[in-house]
């Protein structure tokens, strides 16, 4: 039995240690400068930066850019949006859509971008393993 359904089955609030450990893996990276997870309002739900990186305005700006890409791509009538990612002259931002909100990791500029790309495909796929169940009534 899989490390993250043994978790689900013992109580709910493995899931937030979970998710801490979602976040945790992908700051761990080579290359990455923090990762957080973030409500579709802003809120923080977990963040794992380097000092100096300003967590609240990161997420009100993530929050803001997943939410116009989610309503752009629906305006196009396109799926919607799984991973974007934006680039500067000092790292790369990346921004993937999850159950709970937005997975974000940012990489400095010699990160590799697939590396990266994977870890977070990753860290949504694991989101979606937890919520989908916890959606599932109990086995008698």
């Amino acid at each position: 039995m899989s490390r993250l359904r043994l978790g689900l089955e013992i109580d709910g609030a493995t899931r937030g240690r979970q998710v801490r450990d979602i976040v945790q893996g992908l700051a761990r990276l080579h290359g990455v400068k923090g990762a957080l997870i973030v409500a579709p309002d802003g809120f923080v739900i977990a963040a794992e930066v380097a000092q100096g990186v300003a967590v609240e305005s990161l997420a009100a700006l993530a929050a803001t850019l997943g939410r116009d890409l989610e309503v752009g791509a629906s305006r196009l009538g396109r799926g919607a949006f799984q991973t974007a990612l934006f680039s500067a002259d000092d790292g790369t931002m990346f921004l993937a859509t999850s159950p709970i909100g937005f997975v974000v990791a940012l990489a400095e500029p010699q990160a590799s971008l697939q590396s990266v790309r994977s870890a977070l495909a990753e860290a949504v796929g694991l989101i979606e393993a937890a919520w989908s169940e916890s959606a599932r009534p109990p086995s008698p």
